[in-house]
Formats: C-alpha cells, structure tokens, sequence
C-alpha cells in the first residue's frame, strides 16, 4: 500500500471542528496497513491448522483401523474414533476456507488503500493546482 501520489499528510490544518474528519489519511492508511498484516498473518496460522487437523485425521483413521485389527476393540469404540476424524476433516476444511478469506481480506484492504490513496492525490493536486489551503467536503458542492 502505497501513498507515494500523496503529497502531504492530512491533519485539521486550522479548520473549525465541524469540517475536521474523525480519521486522517495518514491514520486510514495505517489501519488498512494493519488489516492487511493481520489478515496474513490469520491466514498462514489457517494453513498451518489445516495442514495439523490433516495430520490428526489421518492419525486417527490409522488408529481405529489398528485398534479394529490388532486389538479386538469393540467397533462402538473404533466408530467413535472414525467419528473423531471426520470432525477434523471438517475442521481442516474450515480452516481451509478461513485461509481464503484471510486471504480476500488482505487483497481487499490493500485495493481499499491504494484506490482510497489515487483519489486522495487527486483531489490533493487538484486543490494546489487552484491555490487552495484545504479542499472543501462534498457537501458544500450541492
């Protein structure tokens, strides 16, 4: 997330309360920065979930499978155990799909950013060009 067509931070520059934001640029900017490492970061901890509950599934499947041949154990119990695995399966497929949204998070914070920072310069420019001091809200446009 760049803000390099931005020229100056955003701040109140002397204006009355009434026409201060409540966030800065400079302040979005840094929360959308913050959403995206997040969301990366939730995502690699997914995949690794993932990754763990494959893992567990599979042990579990070996296990009843062992406990069935080997053991004698009543099948109520292996059944149980099988159960145990297809609850991770599930839950692997839930932490793969937490991924992909982790994942959209992230794309969609940076696009936010980064179309949020295009217009920003615009108007910035766009207000030196006519020799202003602030640009005006859109409300006073109407």
């Amino acid at each position: 997330m760049s803000s390099a067509s931005v020229r100056r931070a955003s701040g109140t520059g002397g204006l009355a309360a009434q026409h201060r934001t409540d966030i800065t640029f400079d302040e979005y900017l840094m929360t959308m920065a913050n959403i995206a490492i997040q969301a990366a970061s939730d995502r690699e901890r997914a995949e690794s979930l993932a990754k763990a509950l494959d893992q567990v599934a599979d042990a579990l499947r070996e296990m009843a499978a062992d406990l069935v041949g080997d053991h004698n154990i009543e099948s109520s119990v292996t059944d149980l155990v099988v159960d145990l695995a297809d609850a991770a399966d599930r839950m692997k497929k839930q932490a793969e799909r937490c991924a992909i949204e982790c994942e959209l998070a992230m794309e969609a914070a940076k696009l936010a950013a980064s179309m949020v920072a295009r217009v920003y310069g615009q108007d910035m420019a766009a207000k030196e060009e006519a020799g202003l001091r602030t640009a005006s809200a859109a409300a006073h446009h109407d």
